[in-house]
């Protein structure tokens, strides 16, 4: 589904879907924050970091094993909360999760975000690793 400025999917006032496809089995969207410069540059580096996921998705799995080891929550709530099995061992666990969705954002922050999931079948938590315009790693958050 490729979408343009005038047929876009509008989800609030002032945020739309300007573009969605899946790559990859990933789903991936393209969002716009009304009023925020789209620029050359900007597609540039989204498409790059599409292009290069494999080496973006390297970067992210680093971060969530970091994340995961200074804190374990996330790990143990799918354990004891929702009863899966799931490796106890944070690099195990890392690379079972799935990504789900790649978020291009155009909102003046301009950052793309990368949900990873343990088993979106069974559970709808998310730990979302956030990367900026230069492609650096930014965040971790867990959202549902």
């Amino acid at each position: 589904m490729v979408k343009g400025l005038e047929d876009e999917i509008d989800f609030s006032n002032d945020v739309i879907v300007l573009w969605e496809e899946e790559i990859n089995e990933i789903n991936t969207t393209l969002w716009y924050g009304k009023g925020s410069p789209i620029t050359t540059e900007l597609l540039d580096a989204f498409a790059k970091f599409v292009t290069d996921f494999k080496d973006n998705d390297k970067k992210a799995r680093l971060a969530l094993e970091e994340y995961l080891s200074e804190d374990d929550e996330y790990i143990v709530f799918h354990r004891e909360e929702i009863e899966l099995d799931v490796p106890e061992d944070v690099k195990e666990f890392t690379k079972e999760m799935k990504v789900t969705n790649i978020g291009l954002w155009i909102d003046g922050e301009n950052s793309i975000i990368v949900d990873y999931m343990i088993d979106p079948e069974e559970s709808d938590e998310i730990l979302a690793v956030k990367f900026d315009s230069n492609l650096e790693f930014v965040d971790i958050a867990w959202e549902s």
